[in-house]
């Protein structure tokens, strides 16, 4: 049985602390199994980067998988909010609920992740991961957390402690060497090891199971396996939650790195598959209505403004008058009569309350396929 790391005992309290990466004694053996899914899931990740590749205009789609993610992800942790209520939440004077914020910042956290490794050409190191916790935690009672810093105190995962708080940096620095130095590993593995290694770490005192996840898009974004973030592996984890503890449990109790590596490239090999299938009917919902503007006579004077509000209903699939107006750069009264357009064709539906002025229209078989259930 493979050692994975060490017990110390402070006072009454026996902490795990694990070894650095990569496994050792005996090494990750790449067994057939694994061979097989890592061959599947490579597959469902190059054909989800092609279909990306061939939706027009993809970035309009990226918040909206962003978004699937981060309510994925907050589920997990008992983190409960809609979709509606999340794209609603922009547009509106009241305050969010705490959920619908901590998800809203799931989202934030990712793309300031993203940005600090894409445009200011950082990899991705301590500061990166610190700069996403501080995103996702800031949120009224989520100051408790101490966001973006690593945590000063001992927390307890079920049955395991996991390192005493004055280890955690000590640790983190060590896997950040890991996640940047040169592996005979492929990065899908790599990301695998990396996201059970900051699990067992635990490095702050809340988020670490949302950090943790939003960490392995980061990691094959990095590799280059991953083309733009519209993946989602807490599709797969959420399915198999149990079984997810249960692998991550076993590397501390039995070196199984394996089981958990088969478990990981399964997880990347069915959120592939069901985010292309989404990204799929995405783009034939986005052709038929395109065609639906080109071909219908009462869109005949309007025609490549509705098809540029269209465009815009993809990225804000809840969205007032004035918001279309603004992002269209035309008047009021031009956004005014696309949304009553738009209502008459079925596209849009409006959301029911007496405001005139300040109504929400709703792109509800967007929103229906952002929701939908793929086997």
């Amino acid at each position: 049985m493979r050692k994975t790391g060490s017990y110390k005992k402070l006072g009454a309290i026996e902490y795990f602390i694990p070894d650095a990466l990569p496994p050792k004694d005996p090494v990750l053996e790449v067994n057939a199994e694994m061979m097989t899914l890592y061959g599947e899931a490579s597959a469902a990740l190059s054909k989800l980067n092609e279909m990306a590749g061939h939706v027009p205009n993809v970035e309009r789609f990226l918040k909206a998988y962003s978004i699937k993610e981060a309510l994925l992800s907050s589920s997990i942790e008992g983190i409960h909010t809609t979709l509606l209520d999340v794209f609603t939440q922009p547009l509106v004077s009241s305050k969010p609920s705490k959920n619908t914020q901590l998800v809203l910042n799931y989202a934030k956290a990712l793309e300031s992740a993203i940005v600090l490794m894409k445009d200011q050409g950082l990899p991705l190191v301590n500061r990166v991961i610190l700069a996403a916790h501080k995103e996702l935690m800031t949120c009224g009672d989520g100051d408790k957390a101490s966001p973006g810093n690593y945590r000063k105190q001992s927390v307890s995962v079920g049955r395991l402690v996991p390192p005493p708080a004055q280890d955690v940096v000590d640790l983190m620095a060590d896997l950040e060497k890991y996640i940047n130095a040169d592996s005979d590993l492929p990065p899908l593995i790599r990301a695998g090891l990396v996201h059970a290694q900051f699990e067992t770490i635990h490095p702050f005192l809340d988020g670490n199971g949302r950090v943790g996840r939003l960490l392995i898009v980061l990691m094959l974004l990095e590799g280059n396996v991953l083309e733009v973030p519209i993946l989602y592996p807490s599709y797969y984890f959420k399915k198999h939650h149990a079984e997810y503890y249960q692998r991550l449990n076993a590397i501390e109790r039995e070196g199984d790195f394996e089981g958990w590596i088969c478990y990981f490239l399964k997880t990347i090999k069915e959120s592939s598959a069901d985010a292309y299938a989404r990204a799929k009917d995405i783009q034939a919902l986005d052709e038929h209505y395109a065609e639906m503007i080109r071909s219908d006579v009462n869109f005949i004077k309007v025609k490549e403004t509705a098809l540029q509000a269209l465009s815009i209903m993809f990225t804000m699939p809840v969205i007032g008058i004035s918001e279309l107006a603004q992002k269209m750069g035309k008047s009021y009264n031009t956004a005014a009569k696309l949304c009553l357009l738009f209502v008459r064709k079925g596209i849009l539906h409006a959301e029911t309350n007496d405001q005139k002025r300040n109504k929400l229209y709703r792109f509800d078989a967007y929103l229906k396929l952002l929701e939908k259930e793929y086997a």
